[in-house]
């Protein structure tokens, strides 16, 4: 590989952390949630047991204000990530050859594995590979 073309590489892989952190932010968000949910749920049932009840409504306020907060930081890094990807869209489809344009948008958009490109490609895993280095080459032209 080229200096030219794992600068490329490098490129089109920058938002991969990024793709990481949003997918571990999301799923937090899901889990608190989910407690409160559960919070809520019990928040109502607290007459029947042994709990204070301004403790409980203290407590959900307390879980409500940190799921505002993570909610508003997972709509941050949506908007930046995607802001990122339609430019690394945008540079992909200025290739001229679909099916570069294909593994392409696999490999570095949808971040799906080359066993699975070449099964979508009807490619063996080697010529996927060959076909990236192609790709690689062309879009550190465009870059």
């Amino acid at each position: 590989m080229t200096d030219k073309a794992y600068h490329a590489k490098r490129w089109l892989n920058r938002n991969y952390n990024d793709h990481k952190q949003l997918e571990a932010d999301r799923r937090m968000l899901a889990i608190m949630e989910n407690r409160l949910g559960s919070g809520v749920a019990r928040y109502e049932s607290d007459g029947t047991e042994s709990h204070d009840p301004d403790k409980s409504r203290a407590r959900h306020e307390d879980a409500l204000l940190d799921f505002s907060a993570q909610r508003e930081k997972v709509e941050k890094e949506e908007r930046k990530l995607f802001a990122e990807m339609n430019k690394t869209r945008e540079a992909i489809g200025k290739l001229e050859d679909p099916e570069l344009i294909a593994i392409a948008t696999d490999r570095y958009i949808n971040r799906l594995p080359w066993g699975d490109i070449s099964k979508l490609e009807h490619i063996s895993v080697a010529e996927a590979y060959r076909l990236n280095l192609k790709m690689l080459e062309k879009m550190a032209d465009i870059l």
